[in-house]
């Protein structure tokens, strides 16, 4: 389909949701699904995605914030050890062994851990955006496979597993350095995803 707005551009990036994920709602702008099965342990996490203004009031650009939810209720007294091991997976995805997008952190008032990204989106090409956010949607697909496990041993018992014992761990079950092994793995999830996808107004409308 020909995306010409934003409403556009949500309803197709709500079909592509529901493709990767299984499931997508929309409620008050936020478009939410509910991944499951993720790492060895099937966890699941909550991923929300909604446009945002931009960081300047007075110049109005479209910004697509992306939020992933992968742990909440923390107990305080771990929270010390659970901010250290963020800041190890922080680091390798940002300037690591695996580098990604986004960054992880703690959100003291639900006590969550989260992963965030904000998008710029060029309202004047629309087509070539959609390419971006589906390239960074495969790229989450892949994180959240391989490190939702990491965020459960952090919640469980912060200093028994560090980050180092957990790319070792990785490492045994797949050669994350193998670069063209990576891309191929990340093609798949891209397949995935149909180059064009029927717009559905009504889908997700309802909470």
């Amino acid at each position: 389909m020909e995306i010409n707005s934003v409403s556009d551009f949500e309803a197709v990036l709500m079909s592509d949701f529901e493709t990767l994920f299984g499931n997508c709602k929309r409620y008050k702008g936020v478009i939410r699904s509910l991944p499951e099965h993720l790492g060895v342990s099937n966890t699941s996490a909550v991923v929300e995605a909604s446009f945002e203004t931009g960081m300047n009031p007075e110049i109005l650009y479209p910004v697509l914030h992306f939020h992933v939810t992968l742990a909440q209720k923390i107990d305080v007294s771990l929270v010390p050890g659970i901010l250290s091991g963020l800041n190890d997976l922080n680091t390798a995805i940002s300037a690591g062994a695996f580098p990604s997008f986004g960054c992880f952190g703690y959100y003291p008032p639900l006590g969550q851990i989260y992963l965030s990204y904000r998008m710029p989106i060029n309202d004047e090409h629309f087509d070539t955006e959609l390419k971006n956010v589906r390239y960074f949607l495969a790229s989450l697909c892949e994180v959240l496979d391989l490190f939702a496990d990491y965020i459960l041993f952090l919640c469980d018992d912060p200093g028994h597993l560090t980050l180092d014992d957990y790319m070792r761990y990785l490492d045994a079950v797949t050669d994350l350095n193998d670069l063209e092994y990576r891309l191929d793995e990340l093609e798949k999830i891209l397949n995935r995803i149909p180059d064009e996808n029927p717009k559905d107004s009504e889908n997700g409308e309802k909470e």
